[in-house]
């Protein structure tokens, strides 16, 4: 472990493994601009995990930090350094939980929590809610992911468990004792394809290469860039003395969760004003709401109306992207394909997010970061690092963010691209792209493992420890592993709180890179569900 240097081996990945691939056609620019950038932190990793966190996203987040920069000297004619804190780049990854108010976790103000409460419809931290989404034993010794989205209602009727208040310890009981009566391709198959709900069997990573779908999904790049004829669209023309790379550009956020919001958040960061079209008629992630809607104008439409389709229409033919991440043709289904999207705006560049990506036998799958990380056998190799004879959910919500990040990075190339010729674009990317991507990095070497996990003592996890249980434990081991980190002043940007009823400033994590010269910072505190209805034009 001596000779290993994190910095060194992010600037490796971003050189070799990510602008070295012609298949994703970087520019000159941006070339030049990548193998400029300075990456700063500890020498060392401290995530207790297997594979190389700390270095892909902070790769990733250079890639996105050159885009930006090569942007800005193409539209202001600024040269700029481009820095990645490997520290912060990690922290990033855990950005979710990071929000505090006065110090303390925004968990604790009652003006947030009420307002958050309003988008989880199903009561989703209910013991008997919470524990369906876990990994729990099948009668063929195998494991299987159930995963009760944001209604656990249809896996519990699927699987035989009524509604009840119990604890957490009996509700992982109660999954665990109906798991265990069947095989796990009969109930990968129930779930999936009769339930339509996510969930999946634990693969070994060597199960998941062997996997038809994965034979498909494994020759496509990190995200898939298709080309179309369009009318040129330039760079729009505005008096920005900050230099921000995307200002003028009008981003159409129709996501949930995590990996769709992240696109967008990053592209508003960078000065991109961002319109998230959400609906109070459905769930959403609650808890992720705070952070990652910032930057983000928030309105609340009904797109099974016409008046709601009528409103994503006008605001499409203003945009310049769209970003769709809810269920594989949803969207289409509503009348928003491909082909009408250019209808309505000929130059708009359209994203689309996933879990299995958008070819193979699963692409119809919907999906989660945990299916994906279990999919991919990223879950059995945590359990093994940790010396497990079981799958263990990944510790992080690592490949949410990181396709985030590769999504934005992909978005940014695509408006200068465009800028240039006539030309539009689609955009494919996916969890499961982005960890065959990641798990092809490399391992971290034995004796690099027991260093990671000499500094991280006390940290344990097991098969049971679903995402709630890991994220408390995360902090943990950061806190313990990295005394201070989480609390360094300058990785937290100010946003006002009043959108949440919140009369103090909240405290949020900054982007994963920095810029020299350009500002790298959000126009737009976050806020709940349709808080802008009443403050927003469409042209």
């Amino acid at each position: 472990m001596a000779d290993y240097n994190v910095q060194n081996e992010s600037a490796r990945i971003l050189v070799e493994n990510i602008i070295a691939d012609d298949r994703l056609g970087w520019t000159p620019e941006v070339k030049a601009a990548a193998r400029n950038v300075k990456f700063i932190g500890d020498s060392k990793p401290f995530i207790p995990t297997p594979l190389k966190i700390t270095e892909s996203a902070s790769s990733l987040s250079g890639l996105l930090g050159a885009l930006a920069a090569a942007v800005a000297e193409e539209r202001y004619g600024v040269k700029q350094e481009v820095t990645v804190n490997t520290d912060k780049a990690t922290l990033f990854l855990m950005g979710i939980l990071l929000p505090t108010i006065e110090g303390e976790s925004f968990v604790k103000s009652k003006a947030i929590g009420d307002a958050l409460a309003e988008s989880d419809h199903f009561k989703m931290t209910k013991p008997i809610h919470q524990q369906l989404t876990n990994i729990y034993q099948c009668k063929d010794k195998r494991w299987f992911h159930l995963h009760g989205s944001m209604n656990a209602t249809h896996s519990m009727r699927m699987v035989g468990v009524p509604e009840q208040d119990v604890t957490h310890k009996e509700a992982q009981a109660i999954y665990a004792e109906k798991v265990a009566q069947w095989n796990a391709e009969d109930i990968d198959r129930t779930a999936n394809d009769e339930f339509k709900q996510a969930g999946c069997i634990c693969n070994t990573v060597e199960e998941f290469w062997a996997h038809p779908h994965t034979k498909i999904l494994e020759k496509e790049p990190m995200f898939s860039l298709t080309p179309h004829s369009a009318p040129k669209k330039q760079w729009p023309s505005v008096a920005d003395t900050d230099y921000r790379p995307l200002a003028g550009i009008r981003v159409v956020d129709h996501t949930r969760a995590v990996a769709g919001p992240t696109v967008s958040k990053l592209l508003a960061v960078l000065g991109a004003d961002v319109i998230k079209v959400s609906y109070k008629g459905i769930p959403d992630t609650s808890v992720c709401l705070l952070d990652i809607n910032t930057g983000k104008r928030d309105v609340d439409i009904n797109l099974k109306t016409e008046e709601g389709k009528a409103v994503l229409n006008k605001i499409l033919a203003g945009a310049d992207v769209f970003i769709d991440g809810y269920r594989p043709q949803s969207i289409a289904k509503l009348g928003f394909d491909a082909a009408t999207l250019r209808k309505i705006n000929p130059s708009l560049i359209y994203v689309r997010e996933n879990c299995y990506g958008w070819v193979g036998p699963l692409s119809y799958r919907t999906g989660w970061q945990q299916i994906a990380d279990c999919f991919a056998g990223l879950s059995w190799m945590q359990g093994e690092f940790l010396g497990l004879n079981e799958p263990v959910v990944p510790l992080l919500p690592n490949s949410d963010y990181q396709t985030g990040i590769i999504g934005a990075a992909a978005i940014v190339q695509a408006l200068q691209k465009r800028a240039h010729n006539d030309i539009t674009f689609d955009i494919d990317i996916s969890i499961v792209q982005y960890n065959i991507w990641y798990y092809r990095l490399g391992q971290y070497t034995p004796d690099q493992g027991k260093a990671i996990l000499a500094r991280n003592p006390s940290f344990e996890a097991r098969h049971y420890d679903e995402m709630g249980s890991m994220f408390a434990k995360m902090v943990a081991a950061v806190t313990e592993s990295r005394p201070g980190l989480l609390q360094t002043p300058e990785f937290y940007t100010k946003m006002s709180g009043k959108n949440w009823n919140e009369d103090r400033e909240i405290s949020i994590l900054g982007a994963p890179f920095e810029l020299s010269k350009s500002k790298v910072d959000y126009l737009t505190p976050s806020g709940p569900r349709g808080w802008s209805n009443n403050n927003i034009e469409w042209n």
